[in-house]
Formats: structure tokens, C-alpha cells, sequence
């Protein structure tokens, strides 16, 4: 391990002379290395990572070897600009704390780019673009000076260079040199110098990373006019493709516990890439001493990305254990080899000209601390890569559209120097990122693929963390009944499409009429047009036997006055049997039977599946949703699941359970295998789901439950995972309409809906 930390001794530090005030600290090395943590809004001071050297404890590349001061927590602050060209600014300080401005002003004859006025952020950068004063005199416009950088060069027509240089502590990140060209704009990517504790938002990150990648989900429409003010998009061309890579770090400096955030974190991009009916090949790698292929792009399962994702959750960082290392370069020139050998195989195949050089678009995405210890230097290998598929050979450099290479800082010891030199450098682009943690990353990929394009998909939620509740179930739907005199009745339902909600027949009355029923989908209201109950439902069809209440045949759609305009809020769940559900399980459409669907999402046993259920924070008072998961009963389990239907209050006359729990009842809760949780009377209508592969699939209508163990509204808590389990009688047991089997009834009224039911 003390390779990973250059300068290490197993020397005898005291941990006791490490503390850091107002903070804490974890070891990264037991005795050896440590990493200071602070509250949010304070970072570590003079450093974050503190080594032992004799019985001393350093800075982290230190080259001195001199000793760190006491560690305290201070307030995160902004840099203070060292030039600013042809202007003013004020006010003028060391530095600056969060939410000061700065307000910038030109001298007469010059104008004003970029922001006038920019504030400290809480994450230590400052809002908007870099200001810059010009007279308009130059070839190119002024590029400008980013605050915490000293420029030099002063002349700004073609040919001619500049170059930055950052303070003191700040590192760069984008190009450090940059050149006029005929075009009138400056080659590289505009630089930043960067505090070592701040980071770029997801919402940073997606703004940028999403002008590649989110070309993949348009890629079906190659004839789409892109306007000249839009942002760059990679573009699969007719008979063109594209191949991602996917580099991860498995040294010991990156450890085991980022290694797995950052691989569970790639698989979800895949996740939702595949999403889009699109066919990336993919190429996926690891490296530490050294490179390991998991898969190549030469692969014709390449481009399964079910497949490609299998490969990717066997992954393990001890396969790496023996020899811990980190020689990036040989990770890279993984990449390098598999380029060569993809078109080898095109040569073969006669394929002139060779895609793998004239069309096909390559997107290297490098998660890594930056961190190098052999191998020698990897940015060698990107530009091998660069000539070997001819870019940059021209002046113009039109072909720069035909690489991407990004890169995301994760680890406790970044190398922000390392990350930068490694990225692609692009004019009003942005390709190394560090983040604050994989949350972060994970949020900034889901908001980089979720594009407005593909609102339209069913089963698409968000994924991260700190979502909305709404953005992660953006398909459940409120549903009030005003019943004047009576109150109001409650009811969950999905939307299935832009016009129509799922819900359950029971949630209303004959006597209700569509204008006393509002639909709440995200944070909107909607009036109802017509209510429309599955002709076969009839609650009192049994009455005559003494059985009060019978649910067979408990659905019913809603046909909404206005249409919902999708949005990360609001959009469809997958319904069985159509064109979407085959999409969202990877299967052929139109070859893919109605069967298919069935024995891939309800096989026998006990299927995992969940329904969302409002909850209340510990003081019961903010309410909030939750997803709870439960087991489909669909095997041995299923007739005792079944047969405690006898047990709730209305069905004290039923002798034989068959005559209330039907062929189209799905049964789910119960103790066994697992305590299951119950639904609450308020969920009725809602769906009941199968997530297949970050897909969510409705394969159930909430209907009816044994018990209800809900009573006065009293929800769960939405973070206790214990909450009312304990209070579940083995026999409390829920029962939904098995979407499957009312499929004759929701094709033919979601006929004109688009939603392409299969035979």
C-alpha cells in the first residue's frame, strides 16, 4: 500500500497530533495515511491528506517533507482574480466568501462579455462565464483571464498563442495553451484554476457531458437540422456507428469501496444508453499494474447491452489484488489495441472504407484518480489515438467530432493535474470532471441521458438519491373523488399514456361523475373527461350469496380533459404486451410475443416486485413517497397466500376461496418467505410494478387487502425500513388485478393511444 503514497514511512506518528479542529478524520492507511473530513460548507486546512515521514506528519507530495501545522476546518472561499484586462472590478480581497459578488466593469472603448456580476458559490467556484473586456481589434476575440490565472500573451491574431498559468494552490483544469485560429475562435477548452476542494455539480456535469452522448438517443433521426447555436452533438451518420469505452481504475489508491460505487454507477449509464433502442458497441476495461479486457468491442456481443452489463456486475477489485499498481497507460493502450483489432476485422470483412476510421464515433469514458506509478506517462496513448483515427492532421480538425475522451475524478487522492492532461480539449466544451462523490455521478448521468427526446419512454424514472419523489415515480397519479355531503375518497393510479391513467373500478360510485374526479400527476392538477370501469366489473355480484363486495375485473381508466406534456415528473409506466415493455426488456419488437412478456416478468416462485405508498417524516407530519417492496406469490407459496382471503371481514360467508380470488388476482404479503409489507385503503388504483433492469413494468392493479393496517391514516415513516412489519399478522395479505389477463379490455380501449399492443 505505501506505494499508493509516495514519501510514506512506517513511521511512529502520534494520531493524537493529526486531529483537525471542528473536523474529523478516517485512515486510508492505518498509522500511516489519513483524510480529514469538515461539516459542509468548510473544507480542510492547510490539507486534506495527511502522510507519516519519520514521526512527522506531512502534505501529501510535499516535496520538502515539511511537517503540517494543526489541521482546522475553515469556511470554503473563493480565489481572487490576479488580472483582469481593460476593466475593473470590485470589491478587491484576499479572497471571498460564499454569496460576495463581484462586480465587473470595462474601461470606455471596450465591451463586456460574459458576466458582469458573479457570485461565490457554496461549492468554492463562481458563477457564470468568465468576464472579458474587447475592443474588437484582434482576429480572435480576447479569450480573457479566468479568476485565480495570470495570462500570457496579449496578441489575438491567428497563429498567435496564449498561455495561463494559476496561483498558488490552485490547479488547472482546460487548455493551458490556446491558439487563434482562422475561424477567429481559440483552439482547447477555456481554463479554470480550481481550489483542491471544489467540485463540479451535477448539474455541471450534465450540461456538458450531455452534448455527446445524448446524440445517441436521437440517433434515429440522422437528417435532424442542428442549429447553429445548439450545443455540439456526437451524430451516428446513415451506415455509421458508435463505440464507448469504458476505462476504470483498480488500483489500491482508488480502493475497493470507489471501485464499486464507480462500476454500480457505469452500469446504470449503460442502463439507460441501452434504453434507447440503440446499439453502442461496447469496450470495458480495468487497470491497475495491469490492463484487464472484460470486453471488446470485436465482441458480437458487444453490443447487447444486457450482456455487456452481466460482464460488468462480475467485476471485482481483487481481481486486481496481487498486483495493485496503477499503470494507466496500459489501460489505455487496451483501448488503442482494441481500435487496431476492430479494424482488422473490418478489413477482413471487406468493409472499404473502413467504418472503425471514416465513421464511427468514439466515446473513452475514464473513471479514475489520475494517479500513475508505472507504465509511463498515458497521455501518449490518446494522441496515438488521435492519429490512428486521423484527427488533428488537418488545421481545420473536422474530424474532432470522431473522438470524446472524458474523464471523472473519483478517489480519496485525486490528481486533478493528471485528470485534466488526459480529457479532451474542445472549444465551449468541458470533458474532466471531479465530483463530490458518486451521488453526484450518478445524478449528473441521469440528468445527462434523460433528455426530453425520450420523455416519451415508458417505465424511466430518476435514479439518484436526492431526486424528487415525483421524478422517481414520475407515473404514480393522485386521484380525488368529491362526493358532496360525503367528503372526498382517495385513490392511487398510473399513467399509461398522455392522455389515460390506470387505476382501480372500486375507487368510485355509480353515482360519480367525470367532473367531480381531479388527477394529480407531479405538482399538477388535471379534470377528468370520462370514466370508463371494465364492463365485467360488478361489486354486488354475489350479494345474493351473502358475500358483500367482490372484486373481480377491478380496473378502470381514466381519460384525461387535456393532455399531460411528459416531463421528468410526469410520464408512462410500461404496460405488458407492447411495443415499449419489449424495448424496455431488450427483446425484438414486433417478433416478441405477448407469452414472452409474461414468463419473463411473473415466472413461478416468488417474483420481487413494489408498489409506492405515501409516507410521513418522524414527526408524522411531511408527507413523502416510498417504494416497499414485496414477493408476487406465483409458486408454493401461492395457495396458502390465496387461501387467507377467507380471513378478511367481508368474506366471512365464502366457502370456497375460488369464488372470490379469481384466475386475474395477483396475491402478495404474508411473513414467509419474507415479511412482506401491506398496502394502505388509500392505495387503491395504484400499480404494482417489476423493475426490470431500471425499467418499471406494471403488472398489477392495487385492488383490495385482508387488513387494513393503516387505520386513521396513520402512513409509515418514509426512512424507517421496519416500520409496521412487526404488526403484520401472517395472514395480512394483498390482492391486485393481473394486468395480464385484462388485456383484451386495455387494448382496445388504449387503441388510438400509440402504445403498439402486441398480438
Amino acid at each position: 500500500m505505501l506505494d499508493s503514497f509516495p514519501g510514506v514511512t512506517d513511521g511512529a506518528c502520534d494520531p493524537q497530533t493529526a486531529e483537525i479542529l471542528e473536523g474529523n478524520y478516517t485512515w486510508l492507511q492505518e498509522g500511516a495515511v489519513l483524510k480529514y473530513t469538515c461539516p459542509d460548507g468548510k473544507y480542510p486546512y492547510p490539507t486534506e491528506i495527511r502522510v507519516c515521514h519519520g514521526s512527522r506528519w506531512n502534505a501529501l507530495r510535499d516535496a520538502q517533507n515539511r511537517s503540517v501545522k494543526k489541521a482546522k476546518c475553515r469556511d470554503i472561499r473563493c480565489s481572487r482574480p490576479l488580472e483582469f484586462e481593460n476593466g475593473l472590478y470590485e470589491p478587491r480581497q484576499p479572497y471571498y466568501n460564499v454569496s460576495q459578488e463581484l462586480r465587473f466593469e470595462c474601461y470606455q472603448g471596450y465591451t463586456l462579455y460574459g458576466s458582469q456580476n458573479r457570485t461565490c458559490l457554496p461549492h468554492g467556484k463562481w458563477s457564470g462565464p468568465t468576464t472579458v473586456c474587447d475592443d474588437g481589434g484582434g482576429q480572435c476575440p480576447n479569450p480573457g483571464v479566468p479568476i485565480g490565472a495570470r495570462k500570457e500573451g496579449t496578441r489575438y491574431r491567428i497563429e498567435d498563442r496564449v498561455r495561463y498559468y494559476c496561483d498558488n494552490g490552485l490547479a488547472l483544469m482546460g487548455s493551458k495553451y490556446r491558439i487563434c485560429q482562422e475561424s477567429s475562435a481559440w483552439t482547447g477548452t477555456e481554463p479554470e484554476c480550481r481550489s483542491p476542494f471544489t467540485y463540479d455539480t451535477p448539474e455541471e456535469v450534465s450540461s456538458q457531458f450531455v452534448a455527446s452522448l445524448t446524440e445517441v438517443a436521437e440517433s434515429s433521426d440522422p437528417d435532424k437540422v442542428v442549429s447553429d447555436t445548439e450545443q455540439r452533438r456526437i451524430r451516428i451518420t446513415p451506415g455509421g456507428s458508435m463505440n464507448i469505452y469504458i476505462v476504470l481504475d483498480a488500483s489500491q489508491s482508488v480502493g475497493k469501496a470507489k471501485f464499486n460505487e464507480a462500476k454500480d454507477v457505469i452500469i446504470k449509464l449503460l442502463e439507460k444508453v441501452s434504453s434507447y433502442d440503440v446499439t453502442p458497441n461496447y469496450g470495458i476495461i480495468t487497470f491497475a499494474t495491469d490492463p484487464k479486457v472484460i470486453v471488446e468491442t470485436t465482441d458480437r456481443r458487444s453490443s447487447n447491452a444486457a450482456w455487456v452489463i452481466d460482464e460488468l456486475e462480475k467485476l471485482k477489485h481483487e481481481d486486481h489484488l496481487l498486483k495493485p499498481g496503477t499503470n494507466m497507460k496500459a489501460g489505455l493502450m487496451s483501448v488503442y489495441e482494441m481500435m487496431i483489432n476492430q479494424q482488422a476485422d473490418e478489413e477482413r470483412r471487406g468493409l472499404n472504407p473502413l467504418p472503425i476510421i471514416t465513421t464511427t464515433r468514439h466515446v473513452i469514458i475514464i473513471v479514475t484518480d489520475g494517479n500513475f506509478n508505472m507504465g509511463g506517462e498515458p497521455y501518449t496513448v490518446t494522441r496515438q489515438i488521435r492519429e490512428f483515427l486521423n484527427i488533428g492532421r488537418e488545421r481545420v480538425g473536422d474530424r474532432d467530432d470522431y473522438l470524446d475522451v472524458y474523464v471523472f475524478g473519483v478517489g480519496d487522492l485525486i490528481n486533478i493535474e493528471n485528470v485534466n492532461e488526459l480529457a479532451s480539449k474542445k472549444t465551449g466544451e468541458k470533458h474532466v470532471f471531479k465530483l463530490q462523490d458518486m451521488e453526484a455521478m450518478q445524478k449528473a448521468f441521469d440528468e445527462m441521458i434523460d433528455e426530453s427526446e425520450a420523455l416519451s419512454m415508458c417505465g424511466l424514472a430518476k435514479e439518484f438519491q436526492s431526486a424528487d419523489d415525483e421524478e422517481k415515480n414520475p407515473w404514480l397519479v393522485s386521484i380525488s373523488i368529491l362526493r358532496p355531503g360525503r367528503g372526498t375518497e382517495m385513490c392511487k393510479g398510473a399513467l399509461v399514456s398522455q392522455k389515460y391513467v390506470l387505476t382501480a373500478a372500486h375507487c368510485f360510485t355509480i353515482d360519480d361523475e367525470a367532473d367531480q374526479i381531479t388527477v394529480k400527476i407531479g405538482k399538477k392538477n388535471f379534470q377528468v373527461a370520462a370514466l370508463k370501469s371494465h364492463p365485467q366489473y360488478t361489486v354486488g355480484k354475489l350479494r345474493n350469496l351473502g358475500i358483500p363486495e367482490f372484486y373481480d375485473y377491478d380496473v378502470a381508466l381514466l381519460a384525461l380533459r387535456k393532455q399531460v406534456t411528459f416531463s421528468s415528473e410526469a410520464r408512462p409506466i410500461c404496460l405488458p404486451c407492447t411495443a415499449g415493455t419489449s424495448r424496455a426488456l431488450r427483446r425484438p419488437h414486433p417478433q416478441t410475443t405477448c407469452k414472452e412478456h409474461e414468463q419473463e416478468l411473473m415466472p413461478g416462485g416468488n417474483i420481487p416486485a413494489l408498489f409506492v405508498t405515501p409516507c410521513r417524516d418522524k414527526y408524522l407530519s411531511t408527507l413523502g413517497l416510498r417504494r416497499r417492496t414485496v414477493r408476487i406469490k406465483n409458486g408454493d407459496k401461492k395457495h396458502s397466500c390465496e387461501a387467507d382471503a377467507k380471513k378478511a371481514k367481508q368474506y366471512q360467508n365464502v366457502t370456497e376461496v375460488s369464488q372470490v380470488v379469481t384466475e386475474r388476482f395477483l396475491c402478495t404479503g404474508g411473513i414467509e418467505p419474507e415479511v412482506d409489507p401491506n398496502t394502505c385503503k388509500g392505495d387503491s388504483g395504484g400499480p404494482l410494478i417489476v423493475a426490470k433492469r431500471m425499467r418499471y413494468i406494471q403488472v398489477g392493479v392495487i385492488s383490495w387487502g385482508v387488513v387494513d393496517l393503516c387505520k386513521n391514516n396513520l402512513r409509515i415513516e418514509c426512512q424507517n425500513d421496519n416500520d409496521h412489519l412487526e404488526q403484520a399478522p401472517s395472514h395480512a395479505r394483498d390482492f391486485h388485478i393481473n394486468l395480464f389477463k385484462v388485456l383484451p379490455w386495455l387494448r382496445e380501449e388504449l387503441r388510438e393511444e400509440g402504445l403498439d399492443f402486441l398480438d
